[in-house]
């Protein structure tokens, strides 16, 4: 065998050798991309599980929530405090956004508006009335006068 057969022989076998590497890293990459795909799908599913357990819970919160004799009268009430906590906050904030609720169909909208874009109802807003035992306050300005009897 000459020099000739050996250089030949050797790139043979290194050709065997990168086809076999290139079909192991393409078996890999079938396979990462399969459990890649097979991830998704569990993750996906495990999703909507979650999604149904919720609704799941808020229609048996629905149907027990006004029996104080449940079992879960105290969950019941910790969720009703809640509510009322998320209402105040969010009432806060609307505020603060300078933001009220459209009394026509409840959506969220600026003060300055004069319809709802959601409804197209004519925004009203309504003055707060003054809680039980406050007194109405009444705005009150000032005025600064600077005398000349005042020394430099």
């Amino acid at each position: 065998m000459g020099f000739v057969d050996s250089v030949k022989d050797i790139a043979g076998k290194f050709g065997e050798s990168v086809e076999r590497g290139a079909k192991s890293v393409s078996n890999s990459s079938k396979k990462f991309a399969e459990k890649t795909r097979l991830k998704r799908e569990i993750s996906h599913i495990e999703s909507d599980i979650d999604t149904d357990y919720i609704e799941l819970g808020k229609a048996m919160y629905e149907k027990v929530c006004d029996d104080t004799d449940s079992e879960f009268a105290v969950t019941i009430a910790d969720i009703k405090e809640k509510n009322g906590k998320l209402e105040e906050l969010r009432a806060l904030l609307m505020n603060l956004e300078d933001r009220i609720t459209c009394s026509s169909c409840g959506a969220n909208i600026r003060k300055e508006q004069a319809y709802c874009d959601k409804c197209g109802a004519k925004v009203i807003i309504i003055a707060p009335e003054p809680a039980e035992g406050e007194e109405e306050k009444e705005e009150v300005t000032a005025e600064v006068v600077y005398s000349s009897d005042e020394t430099e």
